[in-house]
C-alpha cells in the first residue's frame, strides 16, 4: 500500500493510534450515512405530524431488512480483500472488489422489484396501523428506487476499508449528508410533498453517493482500483466472499426479524407508541453508530492480521478496542440521558411521544456499554473465518432468546418499558457468548503460530 492512497497498514507498528485514525472516519461516515433517514425523520417529526413520523418509523424495519443481506456481503468483501492485502495478494483483492460490486448491482435490482411489489403485504404482516399505511407505502416505494446505488456504495466502501482507507467514504457521506438536509428542506418545507419528499431527498443523495464513491475508487493510485471494464464475477472469489458475507447478512436480517417482533408488539400500543419507538431508535443511533464503527474497524484489523498471521496482535487490538469502545459508549449514553429532553426534541415535537421515548431510553441506555463486545469480538471471529459461528450466536441470543422474552413480558408485564428491557438482557448474553468463543479461537491460533516458529 502506498501513502498516496492514504491507507493504513494495521499489520505492524503501534495499534491504538492507527486504529483510532481508521475508526474516526468510520464513525463520522456512519453518522452522515444515518443522516439520510434521521434528517428525514427530523423534518417529518417537526414539520408534519405524528402519523407521518410513525409512517417513516414503520418503514425502517422493512428497509433495514432489504439492505441487510448485502451489507453482510460487503463485510465479506472487506474480509476477503483485507486478508489478501495482508498476505500481499493484491490481484486477489481486486477480484474480490469487482465480483462483489457486480453481484451487488444485480441483487439490488432484484430486491428493488420485490420490495416495491410486496411492501404493502409486509407492512400489514407487521401489524402497521391502518392510519399509517398509505404514507408508509409511499415512503418505502420511493426509497427503494435508490437501493441498487446504496448497495453499490456499500460494496465499494467495503473494498476501500479493506486497504485501510476509511477517509474517502467519510468524505462522500459528508457531502451527501449535508445535501440531504437541503433536499429535505426543499421537498418538505418549500415544496410540501410530505413523506414522499423525504424519500425523494434520500433517493437523490444516495444515488449521488454511489457516483462519488465510484469516481474516488477509480483513481489509478489505488491498490484496489475500481474499473468498470473489469466488472464481472469470479466464481471462486465470490464463493469465498459469500461464505463469509452470507452468514453475516443473514445475521443482520435475523436481528431485523427480531426487531420485527418488537415492532409487532409496539404497534399493539397504538400510534403514539410507534412514533415513540421510532424516535427512540433515532436517538439510539447516536450511540450505536460509534459501536458499528468499532465493529468495522475490528473486522478490517483482524482480517489484515489474519492474512499476515499476526494472531497475538489480533487479541491485543481487540482488547484495546473493547476498553475504548465501552468507555466512549458510557460517555455518550450518559450525556444523552442527562440532556434527554433536549436531545429527543431534535427528532420530535409531540410532547407525549417525547415522554414515552425517554422512558424507553432510561431502561436500555445505561447498559449500552455491553454492546461493543458484540461488534468487536464478532468482527474478529468473522475475520478468522468463523462467520457461521457468529451467525449462530446472533440467532440464539438476539433472535430466539429475545423473542422468548418478548412473549413472556407481553403476557405478564405488558408495558413499553418491558419491551425495551429485552434489549440489554440479550446484549449481555450475546456479548458473553462472543467473548468466550473469541478467546477460545484466538488461543488456538496463537498456539498454532508458536508451534510453527
Amino acid at each position: 500500500m502506498t501513502s498516496k492512497t492514504k491507507t493504513i497498514d494495521m499489520t505492524k507498528g503501534p495499534i491504538f493510534g492507527p486504529l483510532i485514525l481508521f475508526m474516526l472516519p468510520l464513525i463520522g461516515g456512519s453518522v452522515f450515512q444515518q443522516l439520510y433517514n434521521t434528517v428525514d425523520f427530523i423534518f417529518v417529526g417537526n414539520f408534519l405530524d405524528k402519523t407521518a413520523a410513525a409512517a417513516v418509523g414503520a418503514s425502517a424495519t422493512l428497509i433495514n431488512c432489504t439492505i441487510g443481506l448485502f451489507s453482510g456481503i460487503a463485510v465479506g468483501t472487506t474480509v476477503v480483500a483485507a486478508r489478501a492485502i495482508g498476505a500481499g495478494e493484491n490481484e486477489h483483492a481486486r477480484k474480490a472488489l469487482h465480483s462483489s460490486v457486480t453481484f451487488g448491482l444485480i441483487g439490488g435490482v432484484v430486491l428493488l422489484g420485490l420490495g416495491i411489489a410486496f411492501s404493502p403485504m409486509i407492512l400489514r404482516l407487521l401489524n402497521t396501523p391502518e392510519t399509517v399505511m398509505p404514507q408508509a407505502i409511499t415512503y418505502i416505494r420511493i426509497y427503494l428506487i435508490s437501493l441498487p446505488m446504496l448497495i453499490f456504495y456499500n460494496m465499494v466502501s467495503g473494498g476501500l476499508r479493506a486497504e485501510g482507507d476509511s477517509a474517502t467514504p467519510f468524505k462522500v457521506l459528508v457531502i451527501c449528508g449535508l445535501l440531504n438536509v437541503g433536499f429535505d428542506a426543499l421537498f418538505i418545507v418549500v415544496i410540501p410533498l410530505g413523506v414522499a419528499g423525504a424519500a425523494v431527498a434520500t433517493t437523490l443523495t444516495q444515488t449521488l453517493s454511489a457516483i462519488l464513491i465510484a469516481v474516488f475508487a477509480s483513481s489509478k493510485k489505488r491498490t484496489l482500483r475500481l474499473s468498470f471494464k473489469k466488472l464481472g464475477i469470479d466464481k471462486d472469489v465470490l464463493k469465498n466472499i459469500l461464505r463469509i458475507g452470507l452468514p453475516t447478512g443473514v445475521q443482520t436480517i435475523i436481528i431485523t426479524i427480531s426487531n420485527v417482533f418488537v415492532q409487532y408488539f409496539i404497534n399493539d400500543f397504538g400510534e403514539t407508541a410507534v412514533a415513540a419507538f421510532a424516535t427512540y431508535y433515532k436517538v439510539e443511533n447516536l450511540i450505536f453508530l460509534v459501536i458499528l464503527a468499532l465493529g468495522q474497524a475490528s473486522t478490517t484489523f483482524a482480517a489484515q492480521n489474519t492474512g499476515a498471521g499476526n494472531y497475538r496482535r489480533i487479541r491485543k487490538g481487540s482488547l484495546i478496542m473493547l476498553v475504548f469502545g465501552s468507555a466512549v459508549t458510557i460517555c455518550i449514553a450518559g450525556v444523552i440521558l442527562l440532556f434527554s429532553s433536549f436531545v429527543f426534541r431534535w427528532f420530535m415535537k409531540d410532547q407525549e411521544v417525547i415522554k414515552a421515548a425517554i422512558s424507553l431510553a432510561m431502561v436500555s441506555f445505561p447498559f449500552y456499554w455491553i454492546y461493543p463486545a458484540i461488534e468487536i469480538f464478532g468482527g474478529a471471529i468473522r475475520s478468522l473465518g468463523y462467520s457461521i459461528t457468529s451467525m449462530i450466536v446472533i440467532i440464539v441470543n438476539l433472535c430466539a432468546i429475545r423473542i422468548g422474552l418478548l412473549a413472556l413480558f407481553s403476557n405478564t408485564i405488558h408495558t413499553m418499558q418491558s419491551l425495551a428491557a429485552v434489549y440489554p438482557i440479550t446484549w449481555a448474553t450475546a456479548a458473553v457468548s462472543f467473548a468466550v468463543i473469541f478467546f477460545i479461537l484466538i488461543r488456538k491460533y496463537i498456539k498454532k503460530e508458536a508451534e510453527q516458529v
